[in-house]
């Protein structure tokens, strides 16, 4: 890792005896030296000494994948050395998570005519996500360039994201829906793109330790 990195924010991840890590600790007041994170704070949860963790490091220009073993764990701080790290990511490169999710689209709006909406209210199916837009299926027919807003109550309720409509692809899917689109984001706010983003690689994380429990499974098997 680059020598002195200035996060802005860490989050670590640890799922104990859970299939899927958490989030279990969120601070602003972290240092690094070298291949060692310093993260101070209040409250947080204990984690048992040499524990391996996956964190995301967050710059202001980008993040980075890591992953580290503890070193110490108190009520207030909490030291890591990094064992691997994937390489800093440009947060302008939006990387794509698979995410087969139900949530539903709540509304669309008139083409030409601004915040004039009308009510939706139907189940849909997400694809894939990113920081800067969303794939979904759905049986609603819609148009490019329509803004839509999708509930987005699985990270916070009441949440609701406003995309517009970039590809539509008819045919018959897997799922039964009849229409795939692809979205981008629009008028997203510091916290909803901290949001976003923290959802975006909690799932990339428990889809690669999913892939690794996969991939020793065939392994034992042969």
């Amino acid at each position: 890792m680059e020598q002195n990195l200035k996060f802005v924010k860490i989050n670590i991840m640890y799922g104990g005896d859970k299939e899927e890590n958490n989030v279990v600790i969120s601070s602003m007041n972290v240092n690094a030296d070298g291949e060692r994170i310093f993260i101070n704070g209040e409250d947080f949860g204990l984690i048992p000494h040499h524990s391996v963790v996956d964190a995301v490091g967050y710059f202001e220009d980008g993040l980075v994948i890591m992953s580290g073993k503890v070193s110490l764990s108190t009520e207030s701080q909490i030291n890591l050395n990094i064992i691997k790290t994937d390489d800093k990511k440009n947060r302008r490169k939006f990387i794509r998570v698979k995410l087969y999710k139900k949530t539903r689209l709540v509304k669309a709006y008139f083409l030409g005519q601004i915040k004039k909406s009308y009510f939706i209210d139907e189940l849909i199916e997400t694809r894939d996500v990113n920081l800067g837009g969303i794939g979904f299926y759905s049986n609603k027919r819609l148009l490019e360039k329509q803004k839509i807003s999708l509930d987005f109550g699985f990270l916070k309720t009441g949440f609701e994201v406003e995309a517009e409509i970039l590809r539509i692809e008819k045919g018959s899917f897997g799922s039964g829906y009849k229409y795939k689109y692809g979205c981008t984001f629009l008028n997203k706010n510091n916290e909803e793109e901290r949001m976003i983003c923290e959802y975006v690689f909690r799932v990339q994380i428990e889809n690669h330790n999913k892939a690794m429990k996969a991939k020793e499974c065939f392994e034992r098997e042969e």
